[in-house]
C-alpha cells in the first residue's frame, strides 16, 4: 500500500510540474533591451518616421555615435535620478562608469571615422526602468517634450547614436559640417502639418493668485541653419464662433537651429489648432503655417475654453451644476466669507457683493433679493454653489454640454 501512494505522489507531482513552469513562462514579463541594435534600429525607424512628416532627411545610426551613447545612459543610470539638475551630458571623473567629460569627447573615444563634428545630446532620466516597453514607444514619449526631442528632429543632425540603460535614456547626434547645410534654408515644424493626438499639456491650478502651472504643450520651430532671429508666432483655435488666440512663450533652442514656443494654457482635447510663424533665417524670412489636433480627453470644467484639470467634480442636482464655492469664487479672484453662525456666505468683487444662505432659495445681489433655482447646500465639509447663478451675477456666459457633461464659462479673464 505504501509503494502504491508514492508512486500516487510521483505521478502527481509530474503533472503539476509542467503546469508551475507554464505559469511561469506567462507570468514572465517581456523586456526590452535598449542597447541592443534590434531596439536601435526600432528607435531610428520611429524617429525617421518622425522626420519624414516633418519634410526632413532621414538620419542614420553611426556606430561610434552608439557606443557613446550607451557609454553615457550606463554613467547616467548609475549616477542621476529624475530629479537630477545642470547639464546631463557632463561626467566627473572617478564617478562609476566614467569614460570621458564632454559628449564629443566620448565620441571621439569610441572611434568616431574622421573628423569628428560638432555633437549634441539628449539625456532623459525616468522615475524607475521602462525596459517593458519598447524603443520605438520610448521615442514617442521622448517627442512629447522639446528638450527631449530636439536632438532627434534637427535638420542639421545626420546620425545619432541611441541606447537606453535602466532609468536613463541617451541620443547623440552629429551635426553636418557647414559645407553640406542645407540652402537656402528652411524651416519645419513639430508637431509637424496635420498631426494628431497631439499631447495638449498639463497645466493645473495650485492657487487664485497663479492660474497657469505645470506642463504645456511645446511647438518646435527647427531651421536648417543657424542664423535664426526675429521669431513672431500665434496660436489660435475655434470654439463655435469664439477666436481662441493661445498666448506664448518663445525660447531659443539650446542648439541654436530653432525656437520652441510653450503654451501659457492648457489645451482643449481633441481640437484643431492653427500655428503661424514667421522668422529670419539665412538672409530671409521664413513664414510656416500649419495646423495640428490634440489628442481627445475631457474635462467637466473650462474657462475661456480652457480646461480646469484641477477642477473638483460637478454636483448636478435636478439638472443644475454645483461646484464648492471657495473653488469657484477664487477662480473668479472674488473675496469670499463664510458665517457658520448664520450659515451666510458673502462674496465681492469690483463693487459687486452677493450674499447666499445655506438652504435658502433667496440671494442678494448688492443688497437686492433675486430667487435662485437652486440654493447652496452642504455635502460633508464643502459648501457647494449653483455654477450657472454664480457665473451670471459676475457677468459671465455659461454653455452647458449635456452630452459631454461639462460647463464652459466664459469671463474674458484668460
Amino acid at each position: 500500500m505504501r509503494k502504491k501512494w508514492i508512486l500516487i505522489g510521483v505521478l502527481l507531482l509530474m503533472a503539476i510540474t509542467p503546469l508551475i513552469d507554464v505559469t511561469k513562462v506567462q507570468a514572465a514579463k517581456v523586456l526590452f533591451d535598449g542597447t541592443s541594435s534590434a531596439e536601435q534600429l526600432k528607435a531610428l525607424a520611429s524617429i525617421n518616421k518622425i522626420r519624414q512628416q516633418m519634410g526632413l532627411d532621414d538620419v542614420k545610426l553611426d556606430p561610434a555615435l552608439v557606443k557613446a551613447a550607451i557609454n553615457h545612459a550606463r554613467y547616467a543610470n548609475a549616477n542621476f535620478t529624475i530629479k537630477s539638475e545642470g547639464d546631463l551630458s557632463i561626467e566627473v571623473k572617478g564617478r562609476e562608469f566614467f569614460t570621458q567629460q564632454t559628449p564629443k569627447e566620448r565620441v571621439l573615444t569610441s572611434g568616431f571615422s574622421g573628423e569628428v563634428p560638432e555633437i549634441v545630446e539628449t539625456v532623459y532620466m525616468k522615475e524607475r526602468a521602462y525596459d517593458e516597453f519598447d524603443m520605438a514607444s520610448e521615442i514617442n514619449e521622448l517627442a512629447v517634450m522639446h528638450d527631449r526631442r530636439e536632438v532627434m528632429l534637427t535638420p542639421a543632425v545626420a546620425s545619432i547614436g541611441i541606447a537606453r540603460v535602466g532609468k536613463s535614456t541617451v541620443i547623440v547626434g552629429a551635426v553636418k559640417s557647414e559645407g553640406v547645410m542645407i540652402t537656402p534654408a528652411t524651416a519645419s515644424v513639430f508637431p509637424y502639418d496635420g498631426m494628431t493626438r497631439v499631447w495638449a499639456g498639463n497645466i493645473y491650478k495650485m492657487n487664485a493668485q497663479q492660474l497657469i502651472q505645470g506642463e504645456a504643450t511645446t511647438l518646435t520651430v527647427f531651421s536648417s541653419l543657424r542664423d535664426v532671429a526675429d521669431l513672431k508666432a500665434k496660436l489660435s483655435t475655434q470654439a463655435g464662433n469664439r477666436h481662441i488666440s493661445i498666448p506664448l512663450s518663445v525660447k531659443k533652442l539650446n542648439s541654436g537651429y530653432g525656437y520652441v514656443l510653450t503654451a501659457q494654457r492648457q489645451l482643449r482635447g481633441d481640437r484643431e489648432y492653427t500655428a503661424e510663424v514667421s522668422f529670419q533665417s539665412g538672409g530671409k524670412t521664413l513664414v510656416k503655417k500649419w495646423t495640428f489636433k490634440t489628442s481627445p480627453f475631457l474635462y467637466q470644467l473650462n474657462i475661456d475654453d480652457m480646461p480646469l484639470l484641477s477642477a473638483p467634480p460637478l454636483n448636478i442636482v435636478n439638472g443644475i451644476s454645483e461646484v464648492p464655492m471657495r473653488y469657484l469664487f477664487e477662480l473668479f479672484g472674488a473675496r469670499v466669507e463664510w458665517n457658520k453662525a448664520t450659515r451666510t456666505i458673502t462674496a465681492e468683487k469690483n463693487g459687486l457683493s452677493l450674499k447666499m444662505t445655506i438652504d435658502d432659495h433667496t440671494a442678494y445681489i448688492n443688497g437686492q433679493a433675486v430667487q435662485m433655482n437652486s440654493p447652496p447646500h452642504l455635502y460633508g465639509y464643502a459648501t457647494y454653489v449653483p455654477l450657472r447663478f454664480i457665473s451670471e451675477t459676475f457677468g459671465y456666459d455659461v454653455e452647458y454640454d449635456p452630452i459631454e457633461r461639462s460647463v464652459d464659462i466664459w469671463t474674458g479673464l484668460l
